[in-house]
């Protein structure tokens, strides 16, 4: 009976939330609420947090003399306080003060004031912006478990599953101190597992996850679309509560909020079912044949700013009169769209930069895997849609995958808005403040570091062709490794992290790569990137949640120095990178190498990017990004529009 009370009176009492849409404000209506935005973002925060913390500091000697006894009986007195909703000024603070302490027992670790202060900021609601090693780890945890007394399930997101185990096992200890208990779900958690961790107090997963289970849970039930619905449905068939794997979306902690809200947000999560042949593999084949006596210019254009391929009013006479012979091909529309799908694959998508060839684990075939360029990362489980994925396999030799069917559909943007309370924490918000606010009415709030950064960014270093950049960053490389320094260089493509790794193979260096194809290695590679004599490549966003820490004597050298090699669509993408010199007060320089030849300046300043010393590198940089960052906030608002539009004409 315990069971279908939290089915009943936590998981049905969520389901009208997932109807509410972004608000679609005009005119006054939008002016005030980015005035509103504006002021929270801007507001005199720190401030009151610095005071908050001092105060918590203040109980700290009180709290370090209760014995175990007295320790659990002052939690409990927390616990019915945060139960009844009380949790609230000095009842907060010795709250988070007895989280501090849990921490300091159970780690060994006393908290700084910057991540009380931050542990405070997500409790009312804000996204934090903590720098790189500051310990936003254990920030989440002290405020995970104040929320957790309440008595509801507490989601923790981060961005991969190594990162979900790992914080899940040895944020434990704090965990237990409370009376509270952590669960993790990851890809291979089984169905009993999942159902087990996502009934703990702290459940620790990654978006993908637990996105896919809610979906799940939906495909389960069915037409009941709201709270009405499901309390009858479950009501006459009782099992339906049994099968559901998430009991409730209450209050969510999201770990690197820009990477997961913004950037990732694009892509929709898809349920789909994949028959077991693919009854039109012989036409994507066809189709690819067609493309190859296209000619670039003249039967088609190029767009690079969304990578798209138009026809020419010649190219489709010229198609027209390849097909004449055949009975489907004599389609315009339906040749003209496989078509410009086949160009699309061969002429917009580049093998090691959009996708990788990989082999499967269990059939031991070749597959196309996307690369998100955001991450450097693989994701496995997706293809892209509309058939531009069998283009891209066709054009790759790989075996053709199936038409997927569409079983269910939800944005991570709208799935993230349906917690009634969301805490965040990032090394680069403030940038993303405006959409952070628009799209899930969060404000943010930048936390000051722990101690001083003393980080040197070195001015930009721009070129004409891309043979002149990577000669001048395996010369910068060389330089640094002649004193012993550590170097991590950050690429944006699996592509371009082999050139480098090339070059220095040539110029007799020894290094390490971290790409989308060593997942497995990333953290134990991101960890000794600081050791003496270490070069480390990787993709921009790998390793991402794992400290650098500086090996012995390395500070007194000059610290890491990283070294971007070429601007990504986002500045807060480049600022992360950055963010790994320098942490904690180390030393530690930046510099970013590019040519008029890097992908942002291709796609967004095509005419102008051979002007860049008139126009300056980082000024033309700047222009990009601007460009490329509205393209994209665009792009996540038409996906938000189109996930309303589908969940009012189905049921997902």
């Amino acid at each position: 009976m315990a069971r279908f009370d939290l089915t009943s009176q936590e998981l049905w009492s969520i389901f009208d939330a997932r109807r509410v849409k972004a608000p679609d404000l005009k005119g006054p209506d939008l002016f005030i609420s980015a005035m509103r935005g504006w002021v929270k973002n801007r507001r005199p925060m720190v401030g009151r947090l610095r005071e908050a913390a001092n105060r918590v500091t203040a109980l700290e000697e009180t709290v370090q003399k209760l014995g175990a006894t007295h320790f659990r009986e002052a939690v409990g007195e927390v616990r019915e306080l945060a139960r009844v909703g009380k949790l609230k000024g000095p009842a907060l603070e010795k709250a988070v003060a007895l989280a501090r302490e849990a921490v300091l027992r159970g780690m060994g670790l006393r908290p700084y004031d910057v991540q009380v202060m931050g542990a405070l900021a997500m409790h009312e609601g804000y996204v934090t912006e903590m720098a790189t090693g500051e310990g936003k780890t254990i920030t989440a945890a002290m405020i995970a478990s104040l929320w957790a007394l309440e008595g509801r399930p507490v989601h923790i997101i981060t961005v991969n599953d190594y990162l979900v185990e790992r914080d899940a096992t040895e944020m434990s200890p704090i965990y237990e101190m409370l009376g509270l208990k952590a669960g993790f779900v990851i890809h291979d958690s089984d169905q009993t597992g999942r159902y087990d961790h996502y009934r703990r107090n702290i459940v620790y997963n990654t978006s993908k996850e637990l996105v896919a289970d809610f979906l799940r849970d939906q495909i389960q039930l069915g037409v009941l679309r709201n709270a009405p619905q499901t309390m009858v449905g479950t009501l006459l068939h009782r099992t339906i509560g049994k099968q559901l794997l998430v009991p409730g979306l209450f209050k969510v902690i999201v770990d690197e909020a820009d990477s997961l809200l913004i950037d990732e947000a694009v892509t929709p999560l898809i349920i789909s079912n994949s028959p077991d042949d693919n009854p039109n593999a012989t036409m994507y084949q066809e189709a690819d044949k067609l493309a190859q006596q296209m000619v670039k210019g003249k039967h088609f254009t190029i767009d690079r700013t969304v990578r798209s391929v138009d026809l020419t009013e010649e190219g489709r006479d010229h198609l027209y009169e390849l097909c004449t012979a055949s009975g489907f091909w004599r389609g315009e529309r339906r040749r003209e769209e496989l078509v410009t799908l086949a160009l699309s694959a061969r002429h917009c998508y580049t093998r090691d930069e959009q996708y990788l060839i990989a082999v499967g684990e269990e059939d031991g075939k070749q597959k196309v895997q996307i690369i998100d360029e955001f991450t450097g990362r693989v994701m496995a489980d997706r293809s892209w849609r509309h058939g531009l994925h069998q283009a891209c396999e066709v054009k790759e030799g790989v075996p053709v995958t199936s038409d997927k069917e569409n079983l269910a559909r939800l944005s991570f943007q709208r799935f993230f808005r349906q917690y009634p309370i969301m805490g965040g924490m990032t090394g680069t918000a403030w940038e993303a403040a405006g959409e952070l606010w628009q799209i899930y009415r969060r404000p943010v709030v930048r936390i000051p570091t722990n101690k001083p950064c003393i980080r040197e960014l070195l001015p930009t270093r721009m070129f004409d062709t891309a043979e002149q950049k990577w000669q001048a960053v395996v010369k910068r490389v060389c330089e640094l490794n002649d004193k012993a320094l550590p170097v991590l260089v950050g690429t944006r493509s699996v592509l371009a992290s082999e050139e480098v790794s090339r070059r220095l193979t040539a110029a007799g260096r020894q290094h390490r790569v971290l790409n989308a194809t060593q997942t497995a290695q990333e953290a134990s590679i991101v960890a000794e990137a600081g050791l003496k004599g270490k070069i480390t490549v990787a993709t921009n966003m790998a390793g991402r949640g794992t400290d650098i820490k500086l090996g012995r004597g390395i500070a007194d050298l000059g610290g890491l120095h990283v070294i971007a090699t070429e601007p990504h669509g986002s500045h807060r993408v480049d600022r992360q990178l950055f963010g790994r010199a320098a942490r904690q007060g180390d030393p530690g320089c930046a510099q970013m190498f590019c040519c008029a030849e890097d992908d942002l300046f291709n796609r967004h300043a095509f005419y102008i990017r051979k002007g860049w010393r008139v126009m300056g590198a980082d000024r033309l940089i700047a222009f990009c990004q601007a460009r490329a960052e509205r393209m994209a906030r665009f792009n996540r608002k038409q996906v938000l529009k189109q996930d309303d539009w589908m969940d009012q004409t189905m049921p997902f």
